[in-house]
């Protein structure tokens, strides 16, 4: 089989709505670079033991933060640059420290 024949058979069975892998794979490269993915993926993992153990459901944690669950299965996967305001409403609704901090 040819080249032009392989790009032919493949292009068949290419999907009609583009791929984002590689826009995805972008942001994951620079936020790596940046170094708050690190902490993303950290806080992301202290709300899900959080919510683990106080039996919170990411329908129950949307509505005390009052955001959508689907906003709180991207703050699950530890891939959001996440804000002051937000990591707040996580403190608030779930009842823990994320943030640790000393005044002089």
């Amino acid at each position: 089989m040819t080249l032009d024949e392989t790009i032919a058979r493949l292009s068949r069975y290419q999907s009609e709505t583009p791929s984002e892998w590689r826009e995805k794979e972008a942001v994951y490269q620079t936020a790596k670079s940046q170094g708050w993915l690190k902490y993303s993926r950290k806080i992301a993992i202290k709300v899900a033991m959080a919510m683990k153990y106080q039996n919170i459901s990411r329908q129950e944690l949307a509505e005390r933060m009052g955001c959508s669950p689907q906003y709180v299965s991207r703050l699950l996967k530890g891939e959001e640059n996440l804000s002051l305001e937000t990591i707040c409403k996580l403190e608030e609704a779930l009842n823990i420290a994320i943030l640790q901090y000393e005044f002089s």
